[in-house]
Formats: C-alpha cells, structure tokens, sequence
C-alpha cells in the first residue's frame, strides 16, 4: 500500500444500491463504472477504485425500517432508517455475505433487521469509504467511532444502529490519524446529505453520543469490564441457592468514565445473553435502572436507537418500576407489594446509584432502601455509586451500609478491583467494588485537576495553574469573571458565533457552554406571583448579594434593566420539560437559562460557568459551606450531614465542563480570593 499514501490523503466516498440481487463480482463491476463518481461530485481515478475494490474499506448500508407515516392521534413520525455500519477487506464478497449467509447474525434480533434491510422494498444503499492509510485495526476503530455517531444523528428516534459489537483496537501504527479521518470521513457526508449525517460538532455535544456503548474504553475501564465480566459469569454459573446474590459497586469522581462503563457494559451483557438464550433456548434478563429522569431519557433512547426496545421503558426503568414489576402480586396495593419480591431478574445495572433513595415516599416503601430492593430482585447487581455525588438527606446511607459498600481496605493500593466479600448479617450475599480513577471528562493536565478537586472537596484553592499547550490538546482554561455578566457572556463566547451586528449565526460550532448555580435561590415546580423562578443578583456598595424571589430590585434602588442587577431563569422556566428525549443542555434555548445539579449531574459542557451562591464562602483562609444559605431543602432538611451534601453539589458542578471553566462568587470574600488566585496564577506562568 505504499504506493498509495502520497497520493490519496483524502477520503473516497462513493453510494451505490444494495440489491439482492448482488452475486460474487457485481459490487466490483459498479465501482469500475466510468459513471460512478465520489459522493462530493468528483470523478474517480484509477486509484480510487483500486482502494475501493481492493484495500480495507469501511462500509454504511441503510436501509427504510419504517416509512414516514401519520398517527391515528395526527402525530407525525418520521421514517426509521436502519444503519449498520462493518469493515472488510473485499466490499465485493462481504456485500454477497449479507445477503446470503444468515448464520452470520448471532440472534433473532440482528435477523429481523437484516430481513428488513435486504427485503426489496427497503430502498437500500450503501456508502463505500476507502482511504490510502487504512489498515484493519484503523478501519475496525473508525467503524466503531462511526458507529457511535449514527447512533447520536438525527432526532425523534428515526435511526436504529443493527451492530451487535464493537472491535476496539490496541495501539497500531496510524492511530494518530483516526481523529482526522473521522472528521474527513464525516464532514463529506454531512455536505453530502445534512438530514442523515449532523455537522461533527452537533453530534460530539450529544448526551446520547456520550453515552454510547460504542466508545473505546480505557485500560483501567477495560480492566474493570474483565472482572465484572467474570463475576457475572461465575454467579451466573454457580448453581448457588434461590437467596444467593452479588453486588459488584464501581466507584470513581466525577468523570472517571462510569457511565461509558455502565453503558459499554450493559451492550456486552445484553448481546451476550441474547446470543446464549439462541443457542441454549432460555435467554437471560437484563435490565438497566436509572434514577435520573434526565439520564432515563438518554437511555431510553439509545436502546430506542439500537432496536433493543420498542417502546419507552421497555428495559430501560427507574427504580420504583423496576422494584415494581419484580414484585409478587396480590399483598393489596403496588406499595404493598414491594415488600414481596418475586423471582429474581439475572442482572441488573444501576446507574447512579448514589441518587437512589434510602428513605420511603409516597410511591415506594420496600426496605426503605433501593438498593437492597433493587438487590433481592436480581441475582447480579452491577452498581455505579459515588457518596461525593449524595445530593439529598433521602438519599444518604447510614454508617453500617456505609462499612458494607465501602469497608477500608476494600481495594489495595495500586489496585483497581478489590476480593469479593461477604455483605454481612448472615446474609448469603457478596459484594465486590472495582476502582476508576482516570479522569476522563477534565481535558487537563494534572495540576488542574487537582486544583478543581482541591476547591470542590473544600481542601483549599491555590493559585490557578495554568494548562500548557501540547499536540492535539486545547489548553483547558480556569477563568474567573468580575461580574455575572462577565460569566454570561464567557459562557455564549465560547458556545455562540456572532455577527457583525451581534446577532447569533451559530449555537453548536463550538460545543455546548451552560451557565449553572449552587442550589441558593429557590425553585418550585409551581408558579408564583413575581414570575419565573430566577436566580437573581443585585450589586450593593459592599459587593454582589443574592436576591430573593420575593423581591425585586426596586426593593433595594436597583435599576432592572441596570448593569447593577442580574437575573437568570432557572432551568425549564424558558423552555419546558417536554424535550422530547433531548437533555437539557442540548436545547439551544438553555442558553438563557441556568442549570442546576438536578438537570446537569451525568452530563458534559465544553465550558462550565458556576455561579456560586452565598451558600459557598471563603473565611480564615478555607471554604465554608453556609446551609442555611441553601434552598437546596432536601439536601439540608433532616439530614445528618448537611454541609457535605452542599459539598457534594460544589463537587459536581465544579466537573461538568471539558475544557474550561468560569467561575463567579457571590460571596465578597470568596470572590476577592478567587481574583488573587487567578492573578498569582498568570504571574507564575
């Protein structure tokens, strides 16, 4: 092949039907075509064809899975196009392999969709890409990244991914250049057809794209999967009694990767099930529960998009429904029954679980604590639990389950995964933790992040160290703002393009800013009489005070529509909950909006602006953290450890943004520390 690389640097993309009626030699012929021409319009050289007929090639066939039709309610859906996305060393022979060889799909599943993607009336194609640099293991790790970004294209749920698996490669000599090529490869076909293929940016913001079981796992992730993997297995092969149960927890930060776990994780279990019960004829369960009606959404709809469920909630649940349908019948009302489990699921992943509860409330009763209902339903238990993420007093755990989950000594130092262990009351339960402690989500060198993990935990806040600049690295960036208004207007420049008369021409270019705030200012689900709920900030003589929705800025001589007064809607006061699946923060309206913990916590931004409320302050040289500041009630009413919840709201709002953050106090002398931080920070660099 290198005779090729001089000469073909860019992609060659061409689209050609499928038929069924294709045999050994037919795709050949149609790329030797004279007529055939690359998807850009440009004509194809010799050369073009040779990497398409004879070189590793990365392939797109999609096919109509449901036209576009009209509900008996007047709702119009869109068509559903079925893509699956393989590689292959002879286009030709694997084109001739998915028609003809059926054995080839590992389950009912993948069967029905390459049924409907061969049957004649699917108006198929297939897009053929070829490359003068590609190799196997490139070509396998630009099939899965595509796969990933079908998986988060369009909206509505009109696309449905038919792989079963990814190929994730090690190291190889071209790897360096898989980022350029998947933003080649994917910037043709957006110009090509903008409806199928979203502009890169559009699709890397997704929630649904961060989430994606497709995504390379790192080596401290692809380590914890061996391990959880082999105690799915040897629980599920133990012939143990009807009591036994293994709870396997994954701990981590913030942005260590869990959730991409979980996901990667759940596919894996899911196909591997699938496949056993095909051969076995008894298929196990798998279910995932997600106590986030944010993140619920999100994964509702990947399993939408994979064709794993049809219908919302299908396998994809919150807890109460999960707790619920695994319950016997009978004992008088669906509370009631939670007390009675019935015959337990396999297995079951719990994302989040740090948010389940650990008290009742008017809907779920149990053992008053969700994991353990969640536990006796399931003979594996995959958990993902953070205590620094506790949000509410309902959710924190006592001392003696704290023990259970989290004993010292559970994992030895430079270890990931700890010895399984019994759960304790004489119970025939065992549990495991497994450890990630590789940042992922902070694209920062390592005294950033320490410098982030040292102000959210409330050790201390030095000087801001400065990110240096390297090959394929934006250097992340720390910035405190004068001002609420500075803050806004860092946050729309780095997620809006302007012009020249200041209007937006651009909201998703450079990825997705939000300006977010300390729970400080009350929020109800109820309207009141002085509007929309905001967080609201007045300018005195002595510095910048939270304002009280009662109140407005009249009450203290502040002009509205001043410099001297802001004012934010909280999240959902624009825009609504009814997203239609889409996160919050990917609504392009939020940008006026400011987000809280409970509409952020799980996702990304590329820059994160925090606002911090009078609840966080700077005395005799430490962070303070002032509860009866906070409207946060759940957090701080009858709780037994109330500044740690405020705490672990700090913490997770501090480590939402990828590559930067913005910072404003409220607080006048956390406010004055931060500016001396920032100064000492640029005089040492």
């Amino acid at each position: 092949m290198e005779d090729l690389l001089p000469t073909s640097p860019a992609p060659v993309i061409v689209d050609l039907d499928y038929r069924a009626s294709d045999s050994i030699g037919m795709v050949d012929a149609r790329i030797e075509s004279e007529e055939l021409r690359d998807i850009s319009g440009a004509e194809l050289t010799d050369q073009d064809r040779r990497l398409l007929e004879s070189y590793p090639t990365v392939y797109m066939i999609r096919a109509i899975g449901r036209e576009a039709r009209t509900t008996r309610s007047g709702y119009a859906l869109p068509p559903e196009w079925l893509v699956y996305v393989g590689e292959t060393n002879s286009i030709d022979r694997r084109t001739f392999e998915h028609h003809g060889d059926e054995s080839i799909y590992q389950t009912s599943r993948n069967k029905r969709h390459w049924r409907q993607i061969n049957a004649r009336d699917a108006r198929a194609r297939m897009l053929v890409i070829g490359q003068g640099h590609f190799n196997k293991s490139l070509t396998l790790d630009l099939e899965s990244t595509l796969m990933s970004y079908v998986l988060a294209s369009g909206s509505d749920d009109r696309v449905v991914v038919v792989n079963s698996r990814d190929n994730p490669q090690g190291d190889y000599y071209t790897k360096d250049e898989l980022a350029g090529i998947v933003s080649q490869v994917w910037e043709k076909l957006h110009r090509y057809s903008p409806r199928l293929f979203p502009a890169e940016e559009e699709i890397r913001d997704s929630a649904i794209f961060k989430a994606s079981p497709f995504h390379r796992l790192g080596d401290e992730q692809l380590a914890a999967e061996a391990t959880i993997l082999g105690a799915v297995d040897a629980a599920m092969a133990s012939g143990a009694g009807a009591d036994e149960r293994t709870l396997i927890v994954v701990e981590g930060a913030a942005g260590t990767g869990k959730s991409v776990l979980l996901s990667h994780l759940f596919f894996s279990l899911f196909n591997r099930c699938q496949e056993t019960g095909e051969r076995e004829g008894a298929a196990r369960e798998v279910e995932l529960v997600v106590n986030h009606d944010e993140q619920l959404n999100v994964y509702n709809s990947i399993m939408r998009r994979l064709g794993i469920q049809r219908r919302y909630g299908e396998v994809v649940k919150g807890p109460v429904p999960f707790i619920n349908e695994h319950s016997e019948k009978g004992h008088g009302s669906t509370v009631a029954n939670q007390g009675f489990p019935a015959a337990p699921a396999d297995i079951v992943l719990v994302d989040e679980a740090h948010l389940l509860l650990t008290q009742g409330n008017q809907s779920y009763r149990g053992m008053q604590n969700m994991l353990l209902d969640i536990m006796r339903r399931a003979r594996v238990t995959i958990a993902v639990y953070d205590p620094e993420q506790v949000q509410r007093h309902s959710q924190e755990i006592g001392p003696e389950m704290m023990g259970t989950l989290f004993p010292e000594g559970r994992i030895e130092p430079g270890s990931t995964v700890g010895p399984m262990r019994d759960f304790g009351d004489g119970l025939p339960w065992h549990v495991q933790n497994v450890v990630l402690r590789r940042q992922f989500r902070i694209d920062a060198c390592d005294e950033v992040v320490s410098w982030i993990d040292d102000f959210a935990s409330g050790r201390g806040i030095g000087p801001i160290p400065k990110d240096a600049p390297r090959e394929g690295h934006v250097p992340y960036r720390i910035e405190v703002a004068s001002s609420p208004w500075e803050l806004l207007s860092r946050i729309e420049d780095h997620s809006l393009m302007f012009d020249e008369d200041g209007s937006i021409v651009e909201d998703t270019a450079r990825g997705i800013s939000r300006v977010l705030a300390t729970y400080d200012w009350k929020y109800s689900s109820k309207s009141h009489d002085a509007g929309m709920w905001e967080v609201r900030i007045c300018r005195e003589e002595t510095g910048w005070v939270a304002l009280d929705n009662s109140k407005g800025p009249e009450s203290l001589g502040v002009d509205p529509k001043g410099s001297d007064y802001f004012s934010m809607p909280w999240n959902y006061e624009l825009c609504g909950k009814n997203g239609q699946g889409v996160s919050w923060a990917e609504r392009p309206e939020t940008i006026r909006e400011c987000g809280s913990i409970y509409t952020i916590q799980g996702f990304d931004l590329n820059y994160a602006g925090v606002i911090l409320g009078p609840s966080v302050g700077w005395r005799d040289g430490k962070v303070v953290f002032d509860v009866s500041k906070s409207h946060n009630y759940q957090a701080v009413q009858g709780s037994d450890a109330p500044e740690a919840n405020i705490r672990h709201e700090l913490n997770v709002l501090l480590k939402r943004g990828v590559h930067g953050l913005v910072l404003f106090a409220v607080d006048p002398q956390l406010q004055r520390h931060l500016e001396a931080m920032a100064s000492l920070g640029k005089a040492a660099s």
